[in-house]
């Protein structure tokens, strides 16, 4: 498939194009971005919505059901115990059961190690609201995170979590690639190769916003009240939209 840290993209035309991006000073994220979702494999793109991505994505509106219904405190006393405060210690603890799981069921990828980081990124997104990730009590972790789940708002929450997702996953596809490119014309610098990594991410972050996943929010406020294996099997369709979708999205430019 290609997705091998120590691999360089595929030796496709399509990847070519990609590449030549990279000999141009300062490309636009959103060609460069189109440009890779041509050239991705169909294999590929079904790792995209793998059962470790998917896992990912459960593992995070799963804890905004069980903050909801439990409060936050309670809840963290149920995961594994992490010290710091209170959002920092509930990514660490919902990125754990879901690596836990993942391990368990022997269903690691790449794109899911990548997952596990959007996942992470979510709580932190989400459940610090405004205030800094150390400022921020339990009392406003709880509401901002529960209140995907209690608002009947999981598919926005779902929306969060792609977002993250994609962030992660085009920052790899670049990053396997830009480096052979550092130190020439169109990046003559470490730091000017991270400003275009970043601004994919940024692209891809804003433009997965547009995905709409509403319809399922009946569905989704059934699917987190299941056991783990029923969870995960019920959001693959769910996944399989969400990346369909935000992949047209991002390849037509936003």
């Amino acid at each position: 498939m290609g997705t091998s840290t120590s691999q360089r993209s595929p030796a496709t035309p399509e990847w070519d194009r990609v590449r030549e991006l990279y000999q141009q000073p300062h490309p636009a994220p959103g060609e460069v971005v189109g440009r890779i979702i041509q050239a991705l494999a169909p294999d590929t793109r079904q790792g995209l919505h793998d059962r470790a991505a998917v896992a990912c994505l459960d593992t995070l509106l799963w804890g905004s059901a069980a903050v909801a219904d439990q409060g936050l405190q309670q809840f963290l006393a149920s995961l594994a115990p992490v010290e710091g405060p209170p959002v920092i210690a509930l990514a660490a603890g919902l990125r754990d059961a879901a690596t836990d799981y993942i391990s368990t069921t022997r269903a690691a990828s790449r794109f899911g190690e990548l997952a596990i980081d959007a996942l992470s990124n979510s709580v932190l997104s989400t459940a610090a609201g405004e205030q800094g990730l150390l400022t921020v009590t339990t009392a406003q972790a709880d509401a901002d995170y529960g209140r995907y789940a209690r608002e009947g708002n999981l598919s926005g929450l779902s929306v969060q979590f792609l977002s993250h997702d994609f962030d992660r996953v085009f920052r790899y596809f670049v990053s396997r690639d830009l480096s052979d490119f550092i130190g020439s014309e169109a990046f003559p610098t470490v730091s000017s190769s991270s400003r275009m990594l970043d601004e994919v991410a940024l692209y891809c972050r804003r433009g997965a916003q547009q995905i709409d996943l509403s319809s399922y929010e009946d569905q989704l406020q059934e699917i987190v009240r299941l056991a783990i294996d029923d969870r995960v099997q019920r959001l693959q369709p769910l996944a399989v939209d969400g990346i369909t979708m935000g992949l047209e999205v991002l390849a037509g430019g936003v």
